[in-house]
């Protein structure tokens, strides 16, 4: 049997995607190119490698032992790029993706820094949902994905997803300048009991957390709104409408909106998520700068 390097790549995107049309999108190739190529590797091995499954495909288990090598050899490849090119300068192209919050307080001054030492690396960042990033990872269609886990509600990472640490963020909650409360030092939930709230959407991995906290005190949650952004959230707590529970303290100069700590177990960790493999020089750049 003789499978050539392009087949072998291919082979890795689809086992990797589970999906012709995810694997084209990864490898910059068509869907018609992908199926091509997979029939090619099929007549060289002279056996079944995929099968169609729902949607998608799934490796045959002939097919996944075939997987394995290609996974192992598109390693040693981008290795070996790695290796060749270590002492040219830093070019390429990267894609980023993380939910607003994220870009606005950790991404952007650290691709400041990063853009200044390596110029010919071109990021680019998309917003959206965690969940969708994911889907995106898997597939090839971004190369970094920045996340929040929340403490009381941990991100779960599919297969083949690994992550790392870039901060600890302690939650703050916002109240309108004139509330009662605004000169505490700190609030817990159960102090708020009873006010009506700004919260992430019904689902999402903030608004769990939140909501299991509060339950934990004894307090269900009257959530008025329920808006993604944090910024937003704070917006109806500076008319008066709700209060808030945010990652970052308020702009202390606008006396509409009164910050104070969160007093009680809750935090949230922004984790930088990448698919487990050997990456590009310029990707183990933009890793260090964004995780150190």
């Amino acid at each position: 049997m003789s499978v050539g390097w392009d087949r072998l790549r291919v082979l890795d995107a689809v086992a990797r995607t589970g999906s012709v049309t995810r694997a084209a999108t990864a490898l910059h190739m068509t869907g018609p190119a992908v199926s091509q190529q997979l029939r090619r590797i099929e007549a060289e091995a002279r056996t079944k490698i995929v099968v169609p499954e729902g949607r998608g495909l799934r490796l045959t288990a002939k097919g996944e032992v075939l997987a394995g090598y290609a996974r192992r050899v598109a390693d040693a490849m981008q290795q070996a790029e790695n290796d060749l090119r270590r002492d040219e300068t830093y070019v390429g192209r990267l894609r980023v993706a993380a939910i607003a919050s994220v870009i606005r307080g950790v991404l952007g001054a650290r691709l400041t820094a990063f853009h200044r030492e390596y110029p010919r690396v071109r990021v680019s960042v998309e917003d959206g949902e965690t969940a969708d990033h994911l889907d995106r990872l898997a597939a090839g269609a971004v190369d970094l994905v920045l996340a929040e886990s929340w403490s009381a509600s941990p991100l779960r990472l599919p297969s083949g997803v690994v992550a790392e640490q870039i901060t600890r963020e302690a939650l703050f909650m916002a109240v309108p300048g004139d509330h009662p409360l605004r000169f505490h030092g700190s609030l817990s939930i159960r102090d708020l009991a009873g006010e009506r709230w700004a919260t992430c959407a019904q689902g999402s991995d903030a608004h769990t957390a939140l909501e299991q906290v509060a339950r934990r005190h004894g307090v269900e949650l009257d959530v008025s709104f329920r808006v993604a952004d944090h910024l937003t959230q704070l917006a109806l707590v500076r008319e008066g409408l709700a209060v808030a529970c945010v990652p970052f303290p308020a702009d202390h100069g606008d006396p509409r909106v009164a910050c104070l700590p969160l007093d009680t177990e809750l935090h949230r960790d922004i984790l930088l998520l990448e698919r487990a493999q050997t990456a590009s020089l310029a990707h183990q750049a933009l890793r260090t700068c964004l995780v150190g």
